[in-house]
This record gives C-alpha cells, sequence and structure tokens, in this order.
C-alpha cells in the first residue's frame, strides 16, 4: 500500500482535458462581464451570460475546427486558436 503509483497520462486525454478547461475559463470570463451588462439593460442576467459566454466558446471552437481539418491540432494551433491570433502562411 505504500507504494507510489505512477499512472503515464494520455497525450490525447491530457489535449482533451486542456481544451476543456480553458473553454470553462473563456466562458467564464466572457460571461461574467455580460451579467453586468444584462443588469444595467434590462436583459435577462442569464440570458446574456450564456449567449456572451456561448459566443466566445464557439468562436474558438470553430477556430480549433479549422486548424484540425489536416487531422491534427497542435500545441501552436490550440495556442493561437485561444489568443485569437492568425496563423502565418
Amino acid at each position: 500500500m505504500d507504494k507510489e503509483m505512477n499512472i503515464k497520462q494520455n497525450a490525447t486525454v491530457a489535449k482533451f482535458l486542456d481544451l476543456g478547461q480553458r473553454l470553462v475559463s473563456l466562458f467564464l470570463a466572457n460571461a461574467l462581464p455580460a451579467i453586468t451588462t444584462g443588469a444595467v439593460i434590462g436583459i435577462s442576467v442569464g440570458k446574456a451570460a450564456i449567449m456572451a459566454g456561448a459566443m466566445a466558446v464557439i468562436k474558438v471552437v470553430s477556430a480549433l475546427a479549422e486548424a484540425s481539418v489536416d487531422g491534427e491540432l497542435s500545441s501552436e494551433e490550440i495556442k493561437e486558436a485561444f489568443s485569437g491570433a492568425k496563423k502565418k502562411k
């Protein structure tokens, strides 16, 4: 019972978990300002937050889908999708 277990994480699983965490963070970062704005202009707080967060997530997911057309999604492509920077051709 005192043995330390070394679990080797699959690279695909690690990438999936990283993307999931980053998408949740992106959603929250964009939804929180919308809550305040929605309250000020009389839009339902929930609707404003969901719309702002969803729009940001959809933008990044679209960029990730475009980058993975070749069947590979590199760390650099993921960084570019989240930063909004365009890939140099």
